[in-house]
């Protein structure tokens, strides 16, 4: 069975890749068999650029100053009070 064949988008009849146009049903519309393999490529190509630009995006903004809690604000003012 052959994996890579061009196929008529009207009637699904199988075609060769020199053939303009369906001998059975005159169109002109052929679909290619690498259509799939060119959308998965760039599907995973998006994929990988985004996942890159998130891993930048949250290593650039993992150094967030962290906001004391109350107790050590407490503990703070009991220390400078008792100097």
């Amino acid at each position: 069975m052959l994996y890579h064949q061009y196929r008529c988008a009207c009637c699904d009849k199988i075609l060769t890749a020199e053939d303009k146009e369906c001998p059975e049903c005159g169109s002109h519309n052929i679909r290619s068999p690498y259509g799939l393999w060119v959308f998965c490529i760039s599907a995973c190509l998006v994929v990988a650029v985004v996942f890159q630009i998130v891993q930048v995006y949250f290593k650039d903004h993992q150094d967030t100053p962290t906001q004391p809690t109350l107790l050590q604000v407490l503990n703070q003012d009991r220390n400078s009070s008792s100097q």
